[in-house]
């Protein structure tokens, strides 16, 4: 396990500006693909973000979250959203969409999830400069605490990455994982509490259940550097399970990579 993890880290970090040229690439060739090309980056997150406050906001008449409005509130953790969701469903199809370059040459593949999330990364930075302009408008302004979000942020890089080198690898065995990847993802949005507060479900032991999902732990530690201002360790138990859980994925994603890196033109 440990060989794997280690041949891993090795291969990232010694093609660390191979798998920023590839970001770079494949971030303006988006760009080129369409007339308004960075437009896009804000528009659809806008879109996204005012029907689901026209829903939970207005529908259900959602005021106030913990004395924080609605809008705000759900902003906070859209973000994360916003970001770790495409890292996952574009990290599945990370290696199978490059089976052109790994047919051809030489390639370092376990690379290919990093340039995914490190592309997402660019969307990310443009949100939460957004997030900046925004937020004072209901009296919430940049402090020291906001400086909490860089921890917060690699959270979500690691993660996407552990989860992406494994369902990648899966992917290629069977090609029904990303289907399955994009099902649950849709049905994740719903059991994390990202659109609605976690105090609301009645059952406490339900509660710690959904603490231990690795995102929810990321979009609070977000809102918490927003509004809370508690410190990353008012949530040292979601963060011990967080941690266990994405190392876990980290060293099966790991051994996955390392078990079939010879083997990727073979299951083409």
């Amino acid at each position: 396990m440990f060989k794997s993890m280690r041949y891993v880290l090795q291969e990232n970090f010694t093609n660390l500006f191979r798998i920023y040229s590839i970001a770079k690439y494949e971030l303006l060739a988006d760009m080129r693909d369409s007339k308004l090309g960075l437009f896009w980056n804000f528009a659809n997150p806008v879109i996204q973000v005012l029907t689901y406050w026209f829903v939970f906001g207005l529908v259900w008449d959602r005021k106030a979250v913990h004395g924080i409005g609605y809008i705000f509130w759900m902003l906070g953790g859209m973000v994360v959203w916003f970001f770790i969701s495409p890292c996952i469903t574009n990290g599945c199809n990370a290696i199978y969409s490059k089976i052109g370059v790994i047919t051809k040459m030489k390639f370092p593949v376990s690379v290919l999830p990093a340039t995914v999330v490190l592309k997402e990364l660019f969307n990310h930075l443009c949100l939460m400069l957004v997030l900046i302009i925004v937020f004072p408008l209901g009296g919430y302004y940049p402090n020291y605490h906001w400086l909490g979000i860089f921890y917060y942020l690699f959270c979500a890089i690691v993660f996407s990455i552990s989860l992406s080198m494994t369902t990648s690898v899966l992917n290629m065995l069977a090609r029904d994982t990303r289907k399955l990847v994009l099902a649950c993802m849709r049905l994740l949005l719903y059991l994390t509490p990202i659109l609605w507060d976690i105090e609301r479900i009645p059952f406490k032991f339900l509660q710690y259940i959904m603490k231990a999902n690795p995102i929810y732990y990321i979009v609070q530690g977000y809102r918490d550097c927003f509004f809370y201002h508690k410190g990353f360790w008012a949530y040292h138990n979601s963060m011990i399970a967080f941690w266990i859980i994405t190392f876990i994925l980290f060293a099966f994603g790991s051994y996955m990579m390392y078990k079939f890196k010879h083997k990727f033109i073979d299951m083409i």
